[in-house]
């Protein structure tokens, strides 16, 4: 039998080819890697760093075309020279355990990879994790967390509205009031507007245009002070004279639909404005004071914002992020949403909304008043000098299918025992609460008067929530971790090497945060906290109880996000102390 002879087979060619494809490999690899590096470590020189060593694919590309073989031995020099050098300047920039020219370098290298498989691979769920070991897993990607932040958390730009866009008051029915430019004294129909209106147009584009979501006019001996609230602060916004504020007010009055002449009691009302393609719906609140009228009007972008983007536009962290969207899609239960006022509770529950699939359920809000406008659902306000009340809504709801229930708040009892007999017979009801934190929302269920068998079996779970300001991307600054949140998290020395604070700049107004996020604490109710949900609970026990479930405080949320590079210590203090 005759064998097949390889003595003319191309093993030469053939092993230059495989030389070939592994240099370029090992380019893209080590300019990935670079970028990477320079990019989390801030190295200086970074543009010339990644220059460099795209140069370097380049040349090697064009000559391993034009030169063939010398461009592929002068390659197999020119890199690892070149990654000696740039390793020697980032081993500079991080702790002993991590760097590459070192006596363990090598161990060090394969630490760092196995840790990008894993994170790559997925990680454990939260709940099976102790807080400890969710901390050190998010420590190991720390610097890559601060530099690539997810698409969610990136601040929501300002509306700026430019003079060919234009800008219209509305009635609460949608209909259009006035429409006019973003500046002159002229509608579209070319009629003069009065000054009043001009004055109150000019205030809400100021408001819109550094995101404001409450504006504030306060009345002193003279003048009015018009003061608006960015990123959860008031700043003071303008300064008007008092017959200029009184004229603001009486037009806002009158689109507000609200008596112009009584200005001896409060008074509420609601309007829209359109600024281009953006929406806002406007609900305000009159008071009189000894120097006079005050009105607060406070803005909601009905057209988008974060709400658009779901569940993952609000700053969850993906292992509660995980949780929630199963849970949302359970057929029967309750799910509540916690925390004080203005901490973005509304905009979480119509974010879990807008996951559900609203052609294949049946899904109805009662709300006080609707705040954002959802296509294919039923939202029913309700209207207090009707005597329709959110238990009066309920009930006559509750007899027209409904799959998916949203109660705008919980505020008494009545309303709290119908939400869950809503939960257990086969209906999932969102809601909001105010209380101090998801554990603290037991009590206060108790407090209303409802029976703890009835919390055991209608709640599902709570997620408490904050809002806390992001540091501007543009002026913040490093610093060394504080003392006392290492000792928190049981960190090692150096495991940390940096956070970030505030400093200040033109683009945040000098207040060194621009834009907000939220900052959350997930309790699912399991067998050991039901136990415990009795006439006299202990909340010692309960918080223990949450804790071994997984459940992470909103501090310990928070300081998670400082060490990403999102915000800084002195914020999260300020939110949750």
């Amino acid at each position: 039998m005759d064998v097949p002879s390889f003595v003319t087979f191309p093993w030469l060619g053939l092993g230059l080819c495989g030389l070939l494809c592994l240099m370029v490999a090992a380019l893209a690899g080590a300019t990935t890697w670079v970028r990477r590096s320079v990019a989390e470590l801030k190295i200086e020189g970074a543009g010339r760093w990644n220059l460099l060593f795209r140069g370097m694919c380049l040349a090697f590309l064009i000559g391993a075309v034009t030169v063939g073989l010398p461009a592929l031995a002068v390659a197999w020099v020119a890199l690892p020279v070149a990654l000696v050098a740039f390793t020697r300047q980032r081993d500079a920039r991080v702790p002993a355990s991590r760097r590459y020219l070192a006596r363990a370098g090598i161990a060090h290298i394969v630490a760092d990879v196995r840790a990008a498989l894993q994170r790559n691979a997925g990680s454990q769920p939260a709940a099976r994790l102790s807080i400890r070991e969710q901390v050190s897993q998010l420590v190991g990607r720390v610097r890559q967390s601060a530099v690539r932040r997810p698409k969610h958390a990136a601040p929501v730009k300002a509306v700026a509205a430019k003079p060919k866009d234009g800008f219209a008051f509305l009635k609460k029915d949608g209909t259009t009031a006035i429409e006019m430019g973003v500046d002159g004294e002229l509608d579209r129909a070319g009629v003069a507007v009065s000054e009043n209106v001009c004055n109150a147009r000019d205030v809400m584009i100021k408001a819109i245009r550094v995101e404001a979501t409450d504006i504030h006019f306060e009345p002193h001996e003279q003048t009015y002070f018009v003061r608006a609230r960015v990123d959860g602060v008031l700043r003071d916004m303008d300064k008007v004279e008092g017959e200029v504020g009184k004229g603001v007010i009486s037009a806002i009055k009158v689109i507000s639909d609200m008596d112009i002449a009584e200005r001896r009691r409060p008074q509420d009302g609601t309007f829209a404005v359109q600024c281009g393609a953006d929406r806002f719906e406007i609900r305000v609140a009159s008071t009189p004071t000894s120097y006079g009228e005050k009105l607060v009007m406070r803005l909601l972008r009905s057209s988008g914002g974060v709400m658009a983007g779901g569940l993952g536009a609000i700053g969850l962290r993906p292992p509660i992020l995980k949780q929630l969207r199963e849970i949302i899609h359970k057929p029967y239960g309750m799910f509540l949403v916690v925390g004080p006022t203005g901490s973005g509770k509304t905009t979480t529950v119509y974010a879990s909304l807008s996951e559900i699939d609203a052609h294949q359920h049946n899904i109805t809000t009662i709300e006080d008043p609707v705040e954002y406008r959802l296509e294919n659902i039923t939202q029913i306000a309700v209207n207090t000098k009707a005597e329709v009340s959110f238990a009066s809504i309920l009930r006559s709801v509750l007899r027209q299918d409904p799959d998916v229930l949203l109660v705008g708040e919980i505020r008494d009892r009545e309303t709290a025992e119908i939400a869950c007999q809503a939960a257990l017979t086969g209906h999932f009801v969102f809601s909001t609460l105010h209380a101090n934190d998801s554990v603290a929302t037991i009590t206060r269920l108790l407090d209303l008067g409802l029976e703890p068998t009835l919390i055991q079996t209608a709640v599902t779970a709570v997620l408490g929530q904050r809002l806390a300001r992001r540091l501007c991307p543009d002026c913040k600054e490093r610093c060394a971790p504080p003392d006392g949140m290492v000792k928190k998290f049981k960190l090692k020395p150096g495991a940390v090497p940096f956070i970030y604070r505030e400093k200040g700049c033109e683009k945040c107004g000098g207040s060194g945060y621009r834009g907000r996020m939220g900052i959350h604490e997930l309790l699912v109710m399991n067998n050991d906290i039901r136990s415990l949900v009795r006439p006299s609970p202990s909340i010692t026990d309960l918080r223990k109880a949450a804790l071994k479930s997984g459940t992470l405080t909103l501090q310990i949320d928070g300081l998670l996000k400082v060490i990403q590079g999102e915000t800084s210590v002195n914020e999260i203090l300020r939110v949750t102390t």
